[in-house]
């Protein structure tokens, strides 16, 4: 840490644990990944990165330990100073314990409870679904822009991150790279029935481009089973759809896959197959329905949160995969984070949001979705789905499938449509059997006082498949409800539930009835989620539930899960309890004891890790109370070339998964966007990925690595100016959208020009006399006639432009307010650039009424606001 001071007699926390959470406010997503550090009980946030997401005027400089500005007016100034440990708000100074700021290279940590003190916030901070959601206590000017621009509207839209208009950089596919790969070595020693056993696994992910695509080849092997499992596959990704020409397609892959779920017909299964699709790639699977899968190490689990309620947990299965299938969407909001758990201690995150009203097709577009398949088994599939956007709000859909039957394949059709009415989404469906059997579905999505409704009824006539396998008394109707919504539970905070039904009629009469209910709460830095399962079938009743509970107590994590069972033999059916500690950066001690009571049998586990570095490491040791005892170790590293350095990057973090882009900073002196020998490359510069202040900082030769990018969708890179240390620096361009891929590092310039700043005033011609007239928007125009700067003019008509690089401008005022106004002005004025950095000024502008020397009424008002403001 470079900046932490202690007073006398206190001793710190504990090492600081870095977090990664996301930002909420309101309903609207402002921020998908800020770094926090918990430290003991506390949790300090980044006062710049939060300010700036939230327009709070507070600006750090966290190499000198200072923050300055104002909050919401001018006159309730803002000053931090880490060396006396003291904050001034709206002039009052008082101190604070200095071991509850941390100054980072990149900004300064403050403990949310200090910035609760200071700011008109209220912080609410989800440590196990790593979230932050922030309560205004006072109007900000995010929230009343966001208001005027109606986007609260729009239910589910993510307010916080808006597109920057970056060019494109292209990124040409090679005949083959160097990959990335992710390697786990696990050795384990066993003491079972009276006999020792020895067991040891390589595991290796690779990723990287290969005849002209990307590709990926997943190898396991095992002491005791020598025949490796491999898994390769090949196929490329295009968020722009500019695959194959005229089909347009966005995805087309080939090789080892899974094929996704087709409702009520088949199930997902992996295998041998070959895909391909325009579809959207960040939009789910189906129009309500979503499944998330992917490559996921040994060792590691997953947890799934929906709209911040855990509803699912997993590990890597036999071939190193995961699989949600089949996650509900309903109206409104559709917030996932996949949370991924390391065994060395590691965590990782995945975003995801799914606004129902967005899956709607547009007018006029076609999508479609091909895939030829065999599965593990030896079966065979085809899916082939297709939809075309009638209207706004309508969308009409068609398939084909053919997939294993009861006694061999079978062949179906499907039509629907869907439509949005109002607050309502509606939707029927119709499945046709090549036997002769049918399936006809009606459903409904809405939302009632922030309650998610979904309701569907499913009519089957001699029909079966993989999802209603034949049998003596079939399903005859299935009806479903499921209510998503949130109960209040303290002022500031809310209980998110969730409660499902289903009933199934077959033909005899009989019904069969499951309700599922969830509720998650967040009390104390205690994490709870109750999971309760009803079934009844034939009279038979059945009962069970499952109470999750994460707590973290000083630099401690705490979980635990009791599994039970309800009804005339009420009891507890497992018992598992792990706490997680510590020991230094980077260092993790672990203890766990874990009862079922069904056999019964106790395991007791310790463990300790290391995943900060060039490599992770793990040890572990297991007891059972039957006298079995096992002793383990891994050790993982991941690996992977910088191709501009030629040199090996190592990490104790995967990194085949995601892509990496080396980011070179340089003061183009001559303005050829190319970095020539005599020029400078600029140290210490970040950047803002996606709209969040990145870490990575450039060296003495102008570069930054910046890794861990999500791939096969866009991501912004830009300079972050605040950084640049000559106030006259200016970017030639802010940025550049790329598309990352796995196991590949895009090599990026961005060039810096001196800039200069234009000023001058702007009169008001009235009655023969001129003065200077303020609240006036100005405009300056590039050569390609493209509005690149704006600003409005001051109370006495003074106005400046700031960072203006080299190049031929128009100074004007805004056609729209002088129309607006019903002024007119003295034109517009012409200006050249050097790009020596010397300041231009004395820019004047004349503004007078059109007809008359009387001004207009939208003038007077206009000077009525002025005079008013002065």
């Amino acid at each position: 840490m470079t900046y932490a001071p202690v007073l006398p007699g206190q001793e710190p926390a504990g090492e600081p644990e870095l977090l990664i959470l996301e930002v909420r406010l309101d309903q609207f997503v402002l921020s998908g990944a800020i770094p926090a550090y918990e430290v003991g009980e506390h949790t300090l946030l980044p006062l710049g990165e939060l300010a700036r997401l939230l327009t709070i005027a507070i600006k750090t400089q966290p190499g000198e330990g200072v923050a300055s500005g104002f909050i919401l007016s001018e006159d309730r100034g803002f000053s931090l100073n880490l060396d006396n440990a003291s904050v001034t708000l709206a002039g009052n100074t008082e101190t604070f314990d200095p071991a509850l700021v941390l100054a980072e290279p990149d900004d300064i940590y403050v403990a949310a409870t200090l910035l609760e003190d200071w700011l008109p916030l209220a912080l609410e901070i989800d440590r196990a679904g790593l979230f932050l959601r922030t309560h205004a206590l006072e109007a900000l000017p995010l929230q009343a822009r966001l208001a005027r621009e109606g986007l609260g509207a729009r239910a589910g839209t993510r307010g916080g991150y808006e597109d920057p208009g970056y060019p494109n950089h292209e990124q040409p596919y090679r005949l083959w790279s160097l990959p990335f790969i992710d390697q786990t070595l696990t050795t384990e020693l066993q003491h079972k029935n009276n006999s020792f056993q020895s067991d040891a696994a390589y595991t290796a992910y690779l990723t990287g481009d290969l005849l002209g695509m990307e590709s990926s080849i997943y190898f396991s092997s095992r002491q005791q089973d020598p025949s490796p499992e491999v898994r390769a596959t090949l196929g490329r990704h295009d968020p722009g759809g500019n695959l194959l020409g005229p089909l347009q397609a966005r995805s087309f892959q080939f090789g080892s896959l899974s094929t996704p779920r087709v409702e009520n017909i088949s199930r997902g299964s992996s295998g041998e197959g070959v895909t391909l699709s325009n579809r959207p790639l960040t939009r789910p699977t189906s129009f309500d329905r979503h499944t998330f899968e992917g490559d996921l190490l040994p060792g590691w689990d997953l947890e799934l949160f929906y709209n911040g309620a855990l509803v699912g947990f997993t590990q890597a299965d036999a071939e190193g995969r995961y699989r949600f299938e089949d996650q509900p969407l309903s109206y409104g909001r559709n917030d996932f984070r996949l949370i991924f758990h390391g065994p060395l201690g590691e965590t990782r995150v995945e975003q995801y949001s799914f606004p129902l009203d967005q899956s709607m097709v547009l007018p006029g577009e076609f999508q479609y979705s091909v895939t030829e398949h065999r599965d593990d088994d030896g079966q065979s599939r085809t899916i082939a789905q297709f939809d075309l956007g009638l209207a706004r709000s309508l969308t009409a859909s068609a398939g084909l499938i053919r997939a294993p039957g009861d006694s061999d394949e079978e062949l179906y059709t499907t039509q629907g449509v869907r439509t949005f009415w109002r607050s309502l989404s509606l939707g029927g469906g119709l499945v046709q059997a090549k036997d002769g059997g049918s399936l006809a579905k009606l459903d409904v999505q809405t939302r009632i006082r922030g309650v998610a409704v979904d309701a569907s009824r499913i009519l089957l006539t001699d029909f079966t498949s993989e999802i209603f396998p034949a049998s003596s008394d079939p399903i005859r109707t299935q009806d479903a409800l499921r209510l998503t919504g949130s109960l209040p539970l303290t002022s500031r905070s809310r209980m998110p539930a969730t409660l499902e039904i289903t009933r199934d009629e077959r033909v005899s009469g009989r019904v069969n009835t499951q309700v599922g209910t969830r509720v998650s709460a967040y009390v104390h830095r205690t994490s709870l989620t109750n999971t309760l399962r009803w079934r009844d079938s034939n009279d038979i009743e059945h009962t069970s539930g499952s109470l999750q509970i994460s707590r973290r107590v000083h630099d401690m994590s705490l979980r635990s899960q009791i599994d039970y069972r309800l009804g005339a033999e009420s009891d507890i059916s497992s018992l598992a309890f792990s706490a997680e500690k510590n020991l230094a950066d980077g260092y993790r001690g672990t203890l766990g004891i874990a009862h079922n009571f069904a056999s019964p049998e106790t395991r007791y586990t310790a463990g300790f890790t290391k995943n900060l570095g060039r490599f992770g490491l793990g040890v572990n040791a297991s007891y059972v109370d039957t006298g079995d005892i096992a002793l383990g170790a891994q050790l993982f590293f991941a690996m992977g070339r910088d191709t501009r350095r030629s040199d090996w990057r190592f990490n104790a973090r995967p990194m085949a998964n995601s892509g990496a882009a080396s980011v070179r900073l340089f003061l183009d002196d001559n303005h050829n966007g190319v970095l020539d020998t005599h020029e400078e490359p600029l140290q210490g510069a970040g950047f803002i990925v996606n709209g969040v202040r990145h870490q990575a900082r450039t060296d003495a030769d102008g570069i930054a690595y910046i890794d861990h990018l999500p791939v096969k969708q866009y991501v912004d890179i830009g300079i972050d100016t605040a950084t640049l240390i000559d106030p006259q620096w200016a970017p030639a361009i802010e940025g550049l959208r790329l598309v990352p891929r796995p196991g590949s590092v895009v090599s990026l310039d961005l060039a810096v020009h001196m800039a200069t700043e234009i000023d001058g005033t702007v009169y008001l011609l009235e009655n023969e006399v001129e003065r200077g007239i303020g609240d006036i928007e100005l405009e300056l125009l590039n050569d390609r006639q493209e509005v690149v700067a704006r600003t409005t003019s001051s109370w006495d008509g003074f106005y400046i432009v700031p960072g203006v690089i080299a190049g031929d401008y128009r100074l004007r005022i805004s056609p729209q307010q002088l129309q607006r106004l019903g002024l007119s002005d003295s034109g517009t004025k012409k200006l050249t650039v050097l790009g020596d950095g010397d300041f231009i000024s004395g820019i004047d502008l004349r503004v007078f009424t059109s007809s008359s020397t009387t001004p207009s009424e939208p003038v007077v008002d206009f000077l009525d606001e002025v005079l008013t403001d002065i």
